[in-house]
């Protein structure tokens, strides 16, 4: 009973380590499924379409010197062709950077970008459409076209790098990666073990609360509450077999003394021994009981009197021979017991218990140390064969 509040304390820290063990496994996963959106991001047809961009500008200043040196409308027909198809690789860039969430926060300083390189296109593209009606404009639509160009190429430059350092993010988070999946598999796997084992405590010790309710602490027998309840289901079976059911009071005979002259330490060690021995001699099938004090019972489903008055008479004798080695030999307990049986299952367990402590009564009376039975009132002649029987067994 000392232990019990340590018992119930190790059951309680046993449920907190596992809830912590389950919410470390909650943010470990989350971290985990958050490392591994990041790690499986693919880049490649980001970088497809950023060199493809970048592709445009050398092939615009090569067309543009050649065509500088040729007085026609080739230069901007280059430079339409340029327009437009950096703006369209400029649209499927920006649409892809905005698909990946863990890249949009990286390139954000970028923005501005995007919007002066797509205004200058514009620009560019409608200087192109005013040097057709004027020659004159043609040379200065080539150096804004190449200085658009040379923007342009230091942009994608920095989109690159961008992707080039996110990739090496990549790797480390990869790394991190294998470490968290590690740890949340160790966190998550010690956390089964420990609710298993929180589990396992709380039914053992719900087994032994419920074993403390129905034994007695000192000698480990049952208690009187176990008794009223396995007596009810033997009533019950007996009176659907019409089988017979006995019923055994024992009593320690001058306990007191033993107390008296020993010590209580003493007569408790002496009531370990007596409910030992007793329960070495007592049928598997009968149900012993420490019921108060010195005073014991014995549950006999199926027997008869004759066989109730036999074991009776055995234990008896046994404690009587049972030398215990702390008390002088004269002072060796005795018991006195008292025998009832119920045919059939008609009487109730209070009934039994009455004919038998009327018995243990009458034993105590006549001397100690000794078997007297009280059977309760016959109600046929083969009955009161067996009644004259069983008194010239005890007589």
């Amino acid at each position: 009973m000392i232990h019990r509040p340590l018992r119930q304390s190790r059951g309680r820290l046993a449920i907190i380590f596992a809830i912590i063990l389950c919410l470390m496994s909650a943010v470990m996963g989350s971290y985990v499924y958050s490392a591994c959106q990041k790690a499986s991001a693919d880049y490649t047809k980001l970088v497809s379409d950023i060199i493809l961009a970048q592709q445009a500008t050398p092939q615009l200043r090569t067309a543009l010197e050649e065509a500088s040196h040729q007085p026609s409308n080739e230069p901007i027909e280059y430079i339409d062709y340029f327009v437009s198809v950096s703006k369209q690789h400029l649209n499927n860039i920006q649409t892809t950077i905005e698909r990946h969430r863990y890249l949009t926060s990286n390139v954000q300083y970028l923005t501005h970008h995007f919007i002066e390189l797509d205004s200058r296109l514009s620009i560019l593209n409608q200087q192109a459409l005013e040097a057709q009606q004027r020659p004159e404009l043609i040379e200065p639509l080539l150096r804004d076209a190449m200085e658009i160009s040379g923007s342009q190429a230091w942009f994608y430059n920095q989109l690159l790098e961008e992707i080039h350092a996110i990739s090496l993010q990549q790797r480390l988070v990869m790394q991190r990666l294998s470490i968290a999946v590690s740890v949340l598999l160790v966190l998550m796997v010690s956390a089964a073990i420990t609710l298993c084992l929180a589990v396992i405590h709380l039914h053992r010790q719900r087994n032994l609360m419920y074993q403390l309710m129905l034994t007695d602490e000192l000698t480990g027998l049952y208690n009187r509450r176990h008794l009223v309840e396995v007596a009810f289901a033997a009533l019950t079976q007996a009176q659907r077999d019409k089988a017979p059911l006995s019923l055994l009071l024992l009593d320690l005979d001058h306990f007191k003394q033993i107390n008296d002259k020993y010590g209580h330490p003493s007569g408790d060690e002496v009531l370990r021994q007596v409910s030992i021995k007793l329960r070495q001699l007592s049928r598997p099938s009968d149900t012993l009981a420490r019921i108060g004090g010195e005073e014991f019972c014995l549950l006999m489903p199926n027997t008869s009197t004759h066989d109730a008055l036999q074991v009776a008479d055995r234990l008896r004798r046994e404690i009587e021979a049972n030398k215990l080695s702390d008390l002088d030999p004269h002072d060796n307990p005795t018991i006195s017991i008292g025998v009832t049986t119920g045919n059939g299952g008609t009487l109730t367990f209070e009934q039994l218990y009455s004919f038998a402590d009327k018995a243990l009564y009458q034993a105590k009376a006549l001397g100690r140390n000794r078997v007297e039975s009280l059977l309760p009132p016959l109600t046929s002649s083969s009955e009161n064969t067996d009644k004259a029987y069983i008194q010239s067994l005890i007589s």
